[in-house]
């Protein structure tokens, strides 16, 4: 008779208790939809699309053409073909989760209210009152919405490992990557659901205090700033629409960063650093300046900074995110309009970074022994 088969002492990893399932055609058949619809934004953009409009030349956005716009078209289609059943449910679980806690509504109801009283601020503008309500409605809907980003984003992960509860999911038929994407795209969907809301407060408060001003004003050719809209209250409005929604890429990449650095550092770390890389990837162009520019002040850094501190910060800069690209409030106040080539442009390159940061994050997760 044969002996039993002696059982191994090894501990079970829980990565091994994962095994991808099949994905439905149906599914599939979706994201090629999807995937077909980016592939005819990347033709257009090839075509012509990264010219600026004549009626946008204001713009100066005639970029040359380059083959690296189209690695983030790449990376959205891989994103959509990882975006499998069980990543989407991930996804929509992460989603319910976050709506769910307390201090994201109260963050949210705040900022609401803020963006709808705005206009009783203008009392604060010591020039054109407009500008001031662009500046402010396009800066604060930034900062509440990145503080979601960064605060979610580093307590996606590991409050699941903390409370074993990883251990429940990742028995099921969820890989590990598809755990991660589906968190970070759940947080996504978050932070798309508040930047919508805030886009329509502000935009209907904004409207509604031009609309009103121009009704007070005798004569609406004359225009003092107070109030008139000079270039139209469709421009400004569709003009703060794609500026708020430049915004969304750099809460993306913030998010990627907070996931990423949550699975080096402990949480509060995590919020520091993500908060300092962001006003560093803000000043991007200041620290490019200083170390290679041409101006005064270039050269009279330059000989203070020395050899190792300019190598230092050269290459403190070429890891950076280049989040001051999407910040655009300057165009929008100066009534600069933002053009479509810019937006796709920026974005391709964002979609970049932020895949680099989920690759990272990916290894250092995939690495973890539960």
């Amino acid at each position: 008779m044969a002996a039993n088969p002696t059982l191994s002492n090894r501990p079970i990893i829980s990565s091994e208790l994962s095994e991808g399932v099949s994905v439905p055609a149906s599914w599939r058949v979706k994201q090629l939809v999807f995937i077909a619809l980016t592939a005819l934004v990347a033709f257009y953009y090839a075509l012509g699309g990264y010219r600026s409009p004549a009626n946008e030349s204001r713009s100066i956005d005639q970029y040359v053409l380059s083959p690296a716009d189209f690695v983030g078209f790449a990376l959205i289609g891989v994103l959509i073909w990882l975006t499998t059943p069980a990543a989407w449910t991930v996804a929509m679980t992460t989603f319910q989760e976050a709506i769910r806690r307390r201090w994201v509504t109260v963050l949210l109801g705040f900022a609401l209210v803020m963006l709808g009283v705005s206009t009783l601020f203008t009392f604060m503008a010591t020039g054109e009152v407009q500008k001031f309500l662009r500046d402010y409605g396009l800066g604060f809907t930034l900062i509440l919405t990145l503080i979601t980003a960064i605060f979610l984003g580093t307590a996606l992960i590991p409050p699941e490992i903390e409370r074993r509860t990883i251990f429940t999911i990742l028995s099921k038929p969820v890989t590990r990557l598809e755990f991660l994407i589906g968190k970070y795209i759940g947080l996504l969907f978050v932070l798309a659901m508040n930047l919508a809301f805030m886009i329509v407060v502000f935009i209907l408060a904004y409207s509604v205090f031009v609309i009103r001003q121009e009704q007070g004003l005798a004569n609406a050719l004359v225009a003092d700033g107070s109030g008139v809209s000079r270039l139209g209250l469709a421009f400004d409005a569709w003009n703060l629409a794609k500026a708020l929604m430049l915004d969304f890429g750099t809460l993306s990449i913030m998010a990627a960063f907070a996931i990423m650095l949550s699975q080096f550092t402990t949480g509060i770390t995590a919020i520091i650093l993500s908060f300092v890389v962001y006003f560093l990837g803000q000043s991007a162009p200041y620290w490019e300046r200083l170390t290679s520019g041409t101006g005064d002040l270039s050269q009279t850094a330059k000989p203070s900074l020395g050899p190792g501190l300019t190598a230092v910060i050269n290459f403190v800069y070429f890891f950076l995110p280049r989040l001051d690209r999407f910040d655009v409030r300057e165009r929008v106040i100066n009534d600069a309009p933002i053009a479509a080539n810019y937006i796709i442009k920026v974005s391709s390159s964002g979609v970049i970074y932020a895949a680099v940061l989920l690759a990272i994050a990916y290894f250092a997760f995939s690495d973890r022994e539960f």
